[in-house]
């Protein structure tokens, strides 16, 4: 699978905002972005595969709601180029 393939029907959309309000409304648990707080530069609604790959990756994933939202560390490229992205397409 490319990396472009995988961001197609793997990430769902930007939720930067959502999360923000959320995390300020301590309706999801700080525990998840403790170790990683002001290093998360965006939050993408992502499907469950996806997520249970990127935790493998030590990457930030909120479970919560019935949803998953990966904590991307990288902003101001395309997703499929980042390092993490194209390690679990090439998997």
């Amino acid at each position: 699978m490319t990396a472009q393939r995988l961001v197609e029907n793997c990430v769902l959309t930007n939720q930067t905002a959502v999360v923000d309000e959320m995390l300020n409304k301590h309706l999801l648990p700080e525990e998840y972005i403790y170790p990683f707080l002001g290093d998360v530069m965006e939050w993408w609604l992502i499907d469950s595969w996806l997520a249970e790959r990127l935790k493998r990756e030590n990457q930030v994933i909120i479970e919560e709601y019935g949803c998953c939202w990966w904590g991307r560390l990288a902003s101001g490229q395309a997703i499929c180029m980042d390092s993490v992205i194209q390690k679990i397409a090439g998997e």
